[in-house]
C-alpha cells in the first residue's frame, strides 16, 4: 500500500484508503500463509459453507432454466437445491470425519488402509445419489437425465469454483 497504492480515480479518498488497508492486510496474511500453509486450507474450509449458501438460489435458478417447460415453481427447484446441498454437506462431513479417523490411526496399517477404502463409499455415492435423485425428481429418461445432470454439474462446478475463489480471497484479507 505504501510503495504501490491503489488509486481509483472515481472513488473517494476514504474508499481508496480502505482498499489500500485491505491490500496491506492481504499482503501480511499471504506472508503468514507462506510460513504456515495450513492457514490457507482452514480459510478455504471456512469459506465453503458461505459459498454454498449464497449459491443455493443460483443453483435453483439454473434448475428452473433447465426445466423451464416443466411448469414447476421456482420454490420447488429451491427445495431440490436445498436437498442436494444438505446431502453434499452430510457426505462431506462423513469424508472429513473418516479422514480424521484415518489420520488418527496412521500407526495401525490395517485400520488405516481399511479406512481409506471406506472413504471411497461416500466419495462414490455423492455423484451417484445426485444423479438418481435428479432423475426421480425430474421424471425424465436416463439419457436426458444424464445429459442435464452433466451440464448442470459442470455449470455449478464453475460457479462454485468462482464463488469459492472469491470467498477465499475475502477470507485471506479477513484473517
Amino acid at each position: 500500500p505504501e510503495t504501490n497504492p491503489i488509486e481509483i480515480a472515481w472513488a473517494s479518498e476514504g474508499v481508496n484508503a480502505w482498499l489500500n488497508q485491505l491490500a496491506g492486510r492481504a499482503q501480511s496474511n499471504v506472508e503468514r500463509i507462506r510460513a504456515e500453509p495450513r492457514l490457507l486450507v482452514e480459510a478455504f474450509m471456512d469459506a465453503l459453507p458461505q459459498t454454498l449458501f449464497v449459491l443455493l438460489p443460483v443453483f435453483a435458478l439454473l434448475l428452473k432454466i433447465f426445466y423451464l417447460f416443466k411448469k414447476r415453481l421456482y420454490m420447488e427447484h429451491l427445495i431440490v437445491a436445498l436437498h442436494s446441498h444438505a446431502f453434499l454437506c452430510l457426505a462431506i462431513l462423513c469424508l472429513v470425519g473418516l479422514g480424521a479417523l484415518r489420520d488418527a490411526t496412521e500407526g495401525v496399517a490395517v485400520v488405516h488402509a481399511a479406512l481409506g477404502w471406506v472413504e471411497l463409499v461416500p466419495a462414490r455415492w455423492m455423484p451417484l445419489y445426485l444423479l438418481v435423485m435428479h432423475r426421480r425428481v425430474c421424471r425424465q429418461n436416463w439419457f436426458m437425465s444424464r445429459l442435464k445432470y452433466c451440464v448442470l454439474g459442470t455449470c455449478y462446478l464453475v460457479l462454485l469454483s468462482v464463488g469459492a475463489a472469491f470467498n477465499l480471497a475475502l477470507s485471506v484479507v479477513a484473517m
